[in-house]
């Protein structure tokens, strides 16, 4: 006794449909997944800065002499001169408080930070007298002020979205810090130390 088998499967024409709505989901589901990376990822990397701030005024409590030194650095061993953080940054014993790591003068490099990734930038904003490339800390933990005397300053952090998504971490003169809030001015964009809105390079 033999009968017909039926096979079951997709016909081509539901096959085409199934593909057809897929591709509408993924046109709304992408684009909000690439929005949750982007943010995760400025979310670490300020993690990041929040834990350089507090590593290097520990440090600075334990010196005797000099400050502790942290900037931005391009070859992992010497400061780079530069505002441009997101090259990479280091922390260093800086006896003489030149911003020069002098193995003679007992200089000791004492953590690396490497660039940051996805096409971040990371500035400063007062703190130094250098254009941003550096920030002091004293063995009472304060950020040494800047030829200007402002020793309060804003560590920002931006992606490609600009400052209506930046990130930053305010330093007071006393070196304690907090996460940048947006207190006024452009409704969603974070305010700095002085309550200015923040900007991306």
């Amino acid at each position: 006794m033999s009968g017909l088998r039926r096979h079951s499967g997709f016909t081509l024409i539901e096959l085409i449909i199934a593909i057809i709505i897929l591709a509408i989901v993924a046109t709304y589901a992408v684009p909000s997944f690439q929005q949750t990376v982007m943010n995760n990822r400025l979310t670490s990397q300020i993690n990041e800065v929040s834990s350089l701030i507090a590593y290097a005024r520990s440090e600075a409590s334990k010196l005797r002499s000099g400050v502790i030194t942290a900037c931005s650095s391009t070859d992992s061993a010497s400061c780079a001169g530069s505002s441009a953080w997101e090259t990479g940054w280091i922390i260093f014993s800086d006896f003489d408080g030149d911003r020069t790591v002098d193995n003679g003068d007992g200089d000791e490099l004492l953590k690396v930070g490497g660039a940051l990734s996805g096409g971040n930038t990371f500035r400063i904003v007062d703190l130094t007298s250098d254009s941003g490339g550096y920030v002091q800390f004293a063995s009472n933990g304060f950020p040494i002020p800047s030829a200007t005397g402002n020793a309060a300053g804003t560590f920002v952090i931006c992606d490609d979205r600009g400052a209506i998504e930046a990130r930053a971490v305010v330093i007071n003169v006393s070196g304690q810090t907090r996460l940048a809030r947006d207190t006024g001015g452009t409704a969603g964009v974070l305010n700095d130390h002085d309550d200015t809105d923040v900007t991306c390079p």
